[in-house]
């Protein structure tokens, strides 16, 4: 049994998908398996796969069925005690998973854990490091001084965005992923879902150093469909916002200032009765209904998106969620500017 099982979920990322997994298997921590989940690819990402040799690697071709659902057959044949995951497109350092599970073998309790993000454009150039929440939010709230933003608590400041970025973040123990089971079909904010679900129940720890390459780029899923991303915000909130207002290290803090922090950091893009009526819907008492809602044929899931796509022509143009629009984008250009401003002349 290797000490490590990395997932990389790979759909028509040719170009990145060998430097992928090169930053798997020249990782410092030799005791690992690397399963990739092609999922339905229509380039030569398979081919790019064969060249591999290393008894270490084992390919899964599917028929496209989605992140999650790749991502939960790459974890269903994982064997390590230790389980990560990688996008096609993303790159680990060397040292990550040494770094990372010896952060979890000191700390049993931990359910997950990650690191800051070191943001890189399409040609591998880095163009910034995120620092967990931070910076490079992926949206703006009013008054962040008076947000879950303002606090130390990882679990807390997740109840208003998933400033993990990425399930390439994600490293945990197979025992806290039984506890919490597989990948939900989300097709946008599985991993958020997924990150609420273990810090409804383990501690959270973030560690302090760039320790994963993101990469930014044309074809980043997030970029695909605004109304369906933000129907996906409101379902996770629905769903984990009641169940979090119920757990101790929530109730710990003063009533008063935990709701001027609700009240300061919940954001749904001007879709707030969509989120109410998800509310009303006991959604997170009721994991059956949850789940029915993810079908595309259920008709209430039609309503929603029908809603939320007239929102969005009727209201002033708003930054898309993502690292990679509206003021993140500027701030991106900035980091970019600052990188060619300072790099050492030849």
């Amino acid at each position: 049994m290797p000490l490590v099982s990395v997932v990389i979920p790979s759909y028509n990322h040719a170009r990145y998908i060998a430097a992928a997994v090169e930053s798997v298997l020249n990782q410092t921590e030799r005791d690992l398996e690397l399963i990739v989940v092609d999922d339905g690819s229509k380039d030569n990402s398979l081919e790019i796969l064969s060249t591999f040799s290393d008894p270490r690697l084992k390919i899964y071709p599917q028929e496209n069925q989605g992140a999650h659902a790749a991502i939960n057959r790459g974890l269903e044949q994982a064997t390590g005690h230790y389980l990560a995951i990688l996008n096609s497109d993303d790159l680990y350092f060397p040292i990550r998973l040494q770094k990372l599970i010896g952060i979890l073998g000191q700390h049993p309790e931990t359910g997950l854990v990650g690191s800051y993000i070191q943001v890189i454009d399409s040609e591998g150039i880095p163009l910034g490091v995120k620092h967990g929440y931070h910076d490079l939010e992926p949206w703006p709230l009013e008054n962040r001084a008076r947000s879950f933003r303002a606090g130390e608590d990882l679990r807390v400041v997740l109840l208003t965005e998933n400033y993990w970025s990425t399930t390439s973040n994600y490293l945990f123990s197979r025992s806290w992923f039984e506890k919490v089971g597989s990948f939900q079909p989300l097709h946008y904010a599985h991993d958020w879902d997924f990150a609420l679900r273990l810090a409804a129940q383990s501690r959270l720890l973030l560690l302090p150093e760039p320790l994963l390459s993101y990469r930014v780029h044309a074809t980043n899923t997030i970029k695909e469909n605004q109304a369906a991303m933000i129907f996906e915000i409101c379902w996770i909130l629905a769903v984990h916002l009641p169940r979090a207002a119920k757990t101790d290290w929530f109730q710990s803090i003063d009533p008063n200032y935990r709701f001027d922090q609700l009240l300061n950091s919940i954001h749904v893009f001007g879709c707030e009765r969509i989120l109410s009526l998800m509310l009303l819907q006991s959604l997170s008492e009721r994991p059956d209904l949850a789940s029915d809602l993810l079908h595309p044929d259920n008709p209430l899931r039609a309503a929603y998106l029908e809603y939320i796509q007239n929102q969005l022509l009727k209201a002033p143009k708003e930054p898309s969620p993502g690292l990679q629009n509206g003021p993140i984008k500027s701030f991106l250009a900035r980091l970019a500017k600052r990188a060619k401003r300072d790099s050492p002349k030849a």
